[in-house]
């Protein structure tokens, strides 16, 4: 059920109610002589008639605000910007269209959108890896968010480390893969990840000097700029037989020796929910209150026989349903990059994946992340209702730059985002800092099926709201070959 919330948006800082305040008489107006009162032995005047004066109108309150408490994001990927006013006109029109939630890409390959210490300047902001491009792609953004009400998440790609054909060049900070070329995915060949066009070089999750520089990279933008969140994207091995790299291989060895039973894969898939869960811990600790998500596979297993499609928990060792379980990220968004099928049921059916995640929301925040590209303005409205009639607190719709092609931005907030809306906080992951759970309090029962309550009283909500602060607002080259293709990240 799509959580709404019906509060008085009080003047005032959220005062109570005008009846509540008393008026103070108006001073006589100097100019005026005083009117003499009459002698108390006169006789009394007699009253008109009620009938004959006008009643006082009583005071009339304003009609109470409707908060829907959705998460309405939208991913901006590296690709969508060349400057600070591009950025700014970004979250202006996102801000317009009805989103309060950016989710803005500052890692693509090992590179920093964003002034860090640990990693170079990304070569498209300047036209060379770690020149400076004289502007902070990640604090105009923070700013600019802030300033129009919108929380700002920076999205970061953990396990790409380059795409092209020419490994990295030089630069200040040193690429990783220049730094520690022994970092590289490994086959069971044990062949490296080559850099190629043709898809990414990825490292390993499971490497303890990869999780360290990834660590201190996540906890630098999080000490350094006042992101809301951190969203964390490929989190996940390439492909099913990587990796085999020397520092694995003994970690494996090391572990099966502990219990013969021990395969591989379940090896993998829990060392990198692990390590997500430590990434949480670290941002938490650097940032209170500071919110976690992780894009994920849109099909965890096919369960329905369908054949031919990629799935997280084989294919990528990437395990998010054990990730709802333990709780290692506040948010997971699924995503489900495929439209609804005319037979209920078939092949990547929307619908079906939807159903098959959405009882997770019971153990952890959920967004459904959808494609844009998926189909027409029908299908978006159609798959954003679904996700709200399942239950979903949010989603998330990829990507910017799909919106703006198809000139849906200004169709947005009356087809999918009316109204203002603020962020539910992630289920059973609270963070220390998150705003509160809204207070409860006895009124009327809603008819089956609504999606509004009535929170009473009004001093109580109002105070839930401004804790909300600015929340309140008005697949890699070694996939399966026959796996549909995912938009570009």
């Amino acid at each position: 059920m799509r959580h709404v919330l019906l509060a008085a948006l009080c003047l005032a800082g959220c005062a109570g109610p005008a009846e509540e305040l008393t008026p103070t008489p108006a001073a006589p107006d100097a100019g005026t002589a005083p009117v003499e009162a009459a002698p108390a032995e006169a006789a009394p005047v007699e009253a008109a008639p009620a009938e004959a004066a006008p009643a006082e109108a009583a005071p009339v309150e304003a009609a109470p605000a409707v908060v829907t408490l959705e998460a309405r994001a939208l991913w901006v990927t590296r690709w969508d910007f060349a400057s600070a006013e591009d950025v700014r006109g970004i979250l202006r029109r996102a801000r317009a269209a009805g989103f309060n939630l950016v989710l803005f890409q500052v890692r693509g390959v090992a590179d920093a959108y964003y002034r860090s210490s640990l990693e170079p300047w990304a070569a498209s902001l300047a036209g060379r890896l770690g020149k400076d491009p004289g502007w902070d792609p990640l604090q105009v953004a923070v700013d600019e968010a802030h300033a129009l009400g919108l929380e700002l998440h920076a999205w970061v790609n953990l396990a790409t480390a380059w795409k092209g054909a020419s490994p990295p060049g030089r630069s200040s900070p040193r690429h990783l893969l220049r730094a520690h070329p022994a970092w590289r995915v490994v086959d069971r060949q044990g062949r490296p990840m080559p850099c190629t066009d043709a898809g990414y070089v990825f490292v390993c999750l499971a490497n303890p000097e990869v999780q360290a520089h990834l660590e201190a990279v996540l906890v630098e933008i999080a000490t350094r700029y006042a992101v809301d969140g951190v969203h964390l994207d490929y989190a996940r091995y390439p492909a099913r037989d990587t990796s085999y790299d020397r520092a694995s291989n003994r970690l494996f060895r090391a572990a099966r020796a502990r219990d013969r039973s021990l395969t591989r894969a379940a090896w993998q898939r829990e060392e990198l929910t692990r390590f997500i869960g430590r990434l949480r811990d670290a941002l938490h600790a650097a940032r209170p209150g500071l919110l976690v998500s992780a894009a994920v596979t849109g099909i965890w297993q096919d369960l329905w026989g369908w054949g031919g499609v990629t799935q997280g928990f084989h294919d990528f060792h990437q395990d998010s349903h054990l990730w709802a379980a333990r709780g290692v990220v506040d948010v997971l968004v699924p995503m489900i990059y495929w439209r609804p099928t005319r037979q209920p049921g078939a092949r990547t059916d929307f619908r079906t994946l939807l159903a098959h995640f959405a009882p997770l929301r019971e153990q952890i925040g959920l967004w459904a992340g959808i494609n844009v590209e998926a189909g027409d303005l029908t299908t978006l409205a159609e798959e954003v209702t679904l996700a709200r009639e399942a239950g979903l607190p949010g989603v998330a719709l990829f990507a910017w730059k799909a919106l703006l092609d198809r000139g849906w931005l200004e169709t947005l907030p009356r087809e999918l985002f009316p109204g203002p809306a603020a962020r539910v906080p992630g289920r059973g992951a609270h963070s220390p800092g998150s705003p509160p759970d809204p207070p409860s309090s006895p009124g009327p029962s809603s008819p089956p099926g609504s999606n509004t309550s009535s929170v009473q009283p009004r001093r109580a909500m109002c105070a839930w709201l401004t804790s909300l602060g600015p929340a309140l607002v008005s697949s890699s080259s070694a996939s399966l070959a026959s796996a549909e293709s995912a938009p570009r990240k």
